[in-house]
């Protein structure tokens, strides 16, 4: 842990020494002064002579009922200062021979008040030296360079010169408290948190926006996105609630979470993170209570469930990282390392944004630890990558260590939607038109076979959950992913045919190993499905496609893949995965998902960029990409939208017309009902404009559930279906159902 030591009787000190960094941490807690805290001149005194007496530290902290942790340029800047104490206090003794006595005394009384001053405030001492020149350089009584000013100047000159830094740091016309309150910042946090975080937004920033985020009948967290005005990038800034407390308040958490640490119960599964979580809360409400009336102190029954739950988040929980993902505009986090000089990232509504959150090494390491409890599996130089589940946030977690990352372990949190997708809310968010919904609507119904590609984080998944809905709900649905993402259990709920099957890796010997061939296989032999796979990647695909062929893949296949483009789709299965070419022609379309840089600027949006069919004629024996695809709808940089192409407007779509001779439909009949889905998707997404809930799955699976019924029920006396009359029924019907649940 280092070595213990004292200045002057009122700061004891400790050097902490860890993988990263070499660490000074000033016990401030029995502090005579009561203060911890730079803004203090004997504070900032001691301080300076402890960075004076060590000269490499890495990070610096002020340990009281708050901790304050000062570390790169911040402290780097307290460095300078302590150097610049140091390299003029020998001028305490300098020479001025050439003046009288009266003005030599005066001349050396200045520098050494500067001295003297800079002992406690090394910034104002610096301005009273540049202001001291200034004020010295008189142009009539320094024109003689042998005169004892000339000497004063050089002097003077030389003490503002030790540190030739400073010169950049310190502005004259800002005062010296300026500095200590604005420019040098702590990184603060509680004395139970490793984690240290940024309190104030930096100059370089500018409001957007700010909001709450809330864990359900838990603490509140203050998040502001604030725009960085000096390159194109956001800054999530989020302010815990426990970093704002009372001092009363953090003694009794604290004391509380140290009793807890040592309460070790043998029956409880510490590998189940929901109900020991759960444990320690409730617990701590009990200790909480006995705690305050020890202390005198009255909490109140919010208070107390607040308190709680601060305590589970910081003993058996992920720390601030848990108020992270309790944001649901959130969808991913990212932690590099060395995580504790690199802020964690934060996609938010598909935009990746700094944020002013640090994660210390221990954070880190408890982390790996718990991880590793949860999925039971190895991880360390051996196996240096680990990917698992945390259900209870319904989040995927990929951690990479040594010797694979530079620096430590890196983790990555991809976050499942917390409210599945729907296709009106694809439309509300640009991702797709009305008319592409209603398209890919009619081509699902239509049990079409669709590969939903594009690179990662372009919105596949989301997608491919929101076509889930299209299909009937009197058909059944087989789905086969390794990472759970489909809202399986919620589509069960709603009445769907839904059965989920899991696939798993064998990892270091850890649990048995079912891979997607056998899953596949599997599911082969469950009957007459759609089969959707969560992605389509390994050589399990031959098996797929040979049951294609044949047609004993069920209803339909759909899944995910990733590739840019049509043609890297082909390439991929063809060519990477082994498929014959001839087997290609089982995939009925291609669905490509981007994030596209609306008018060239950095903000990323998910769009469906291209729908495309895939031919019937003759590929030849070297295909090109005109040979295999045609385009049905394409993505319109400048309208911002995917737009129909001729084929689709000319009724000569083969994939839309194979459909109508299916269902016994003509051209204009097949248009028809395309173009009636796609004003049923809109008006659902015009409604979930004012009242979001229409656009959830709940209200966008019942209002499916009627646009069938319809089509079954107003058909003529040769079963042709009477669209208007679906159309006028579903609309009537649908005004009422928004009445009623507004």
């Amino acid at each position: 842990m280092g070595r213990k030591k004292e200045t002057r009787d009122i700061c004891s000190y400790k050097a902490r020494i860890s993988k990263t960094q070499r660490a000074i941490i000033l016990d401030c807690r029995n502090c005579r002064m009561g203060s911890s805290t730079i803004t203090d001149p004997k504070c900032r005194e001691n301080i300076f002579q402890i960075l004076i007496s060590e000269p490499v530290v890495d990070r610096l902290v002020l340990s009281h009922l708050y901790e304050r942790d000062y570390e790169m340029e911040n402290l780097e800047f307290l460095y300078l200062l302590a150097r610049f104490i140091d390299s003029i206090a020998v001028y305490s003794d300098a020479e001025i021979c050439r003046e009288e006595e009266g003005n030599r005394a005066q001349w050396k009384e200045e520098i050494v008040s500067i001295i003297s001053k800079s002992i406690s405030d090394p910034v104002q001492a610096y301005l009273d030296l540049r202001a001291k020149i200034e004020t010295s350089q008189n142009p009539v009584e320094s024109s003689d360079p042998n005169s004892g000013r000339t000497d004063f100047i050089q002097i003077l000159e030389k003490m503002a010169d030790c540190v030739p830094e400073l010169s950049g740091r310190i502005k004259t016309h800002r005062p010296a408290s300026f500095y200590y309150e604005k420019v040098i910042k702590s990184l603060v946090r509680p004395p139970f948190s490793s984690s240290v975080i940024y309190t104030s937004p930096p100059q370089n920033t500018k409001f957007l926006e700010g909001y709450e985020v809330q864990r359900p009948g838990g603490r509140v967290m203050q998040i502001t996105i604030y725009e960085l005005t000096d390159r194109p990038e956001s800054l999530y800034f989020a302010i815990p609630v426990e970093y704002n407390m009372r001092p009363k308040e953090l003694e009794i958490i604290e004391a509380v979470r140290k009793r807890l640490m040592r309460h070790r119960p043998k029956d409880l599964n510490f590998s189940d993170p929901a109900n020991s979580r759960e444990y320690f809360r409730r617990l701590g409400k009990r200790l909480l209570s006995e705690e305050a009336r020890e202390r005198n102190v009255k909490l109140a029954p919010d208070d107390i469930n607040n308190f709680s739950d601060i305590i589970a988040k910081y003993t058996t929980g992920l720390g601030i990282l848990e108020d992270v993902l309790s944001d649901e505009r959130v969808t991913d986090v990212y932690v590099n390392a060395p995580s504790d000089i690199n802020p964690i990232h934060i996609v938010v509504d598909g935009e990746e944004c700094l944020s002013n959150i640090y994660l210390s090494q221990d954070d880190i390491d408890s982390m790996i630890t718990r991880f590793r409890a949860i999925s039971g599996r190895p991880f360390g130089e051996a196996n240096p990558v680990l990917d698992m589940d945390l259900a209870e946030f319904k989040t995927r977690v990929s951690v990479i260590g040594d010797p694979l990352a530079a620096g430590g372990m890196a983790y990555a949190f991809r976050k499942h939607a917390r409210n599945p997708w729907t296709l009106p809310k694809l439309i509300n968010a640009g991702s797709i038109s009305p008319l592409a919904a209603g398209l890919l609507s009619f081509l699902i119904d239509g049990h079409s076979s669709i590969l939903v590609s594009g690179g990662v984080g372009s919105g596949k998944t989301s997608l491919l959950a929101a076509m889930l809905l299209e299909m009937p709900q009197k058909y059944r649905i087989l789905t086969i992913e390794d990472t759970p993402e489909l809202p399986i259990e919620t589509l069960q709920k709603l009445g769907w045919k839904i059965q989920g099957m899991r696939t798993k890796s064998s990892v270091g010997g850890i649990g048995a190993e079912i891979n997607p061939e056998t899953a596949l296989r599997a599911a082969l032999r469950m009957g007459n499905s759609t089969l959707v796979l969560g992605e389509v990647r390994g050589p399990e695909v031959k098996v797929l496609y040979e049951a294609m062929q044949v047609g004993t893949a069920g209803n339909s296949v759909v899944g995910t893949i990733h590739g840019a483009s049509t043609r890297a789709v082909f390439e991929r299965i063809v060519n990477s995965l082994g498929v014959p070419v001839a087997s290609f022609r089982a995939t009925d379309a291609v669905v490509i998902c981007q994030n596209v840089r609306i008018s060239g600027t950095m903000r990323k949006k998910k769009r469906v960029v291209q729908i495309a069919e895939v031919t019937g004629g003759d590929w030849g024996e070297r295909p090109g990409a005109d040979d295999i695809f045609n385009e049905i709808m394409v993505f319109d940089a400048a309208q911002d939208r995917i737009v129909p192409t001729d084929i689709l407007d000319k009724g000569q779509s083969e994939l839309v017309n194979r459909i109508a001779q299916k269902w016994g439909l003509d051209v204009d009949e097949a248009s028809l009902n395309i173009k009636m889905r796609a004003m049923i998707k809109e008006t659902i997404a015009n409604a979930g404009k004012e009242h979001p809930a229409f656009m959830e799955v709940d209200m966008v699976g019942k209002a499916n559930n009627m646009f069938w019924y319809y089509l079954d029920k107003e058909q003529d006396e040769n079963g042709k279906v009477k669209y208007q009359e679906v159309y006028d029924k579903w609309i009537e019907w649908y005004g009422d159902f928004v009445e009623k649940n507004k």
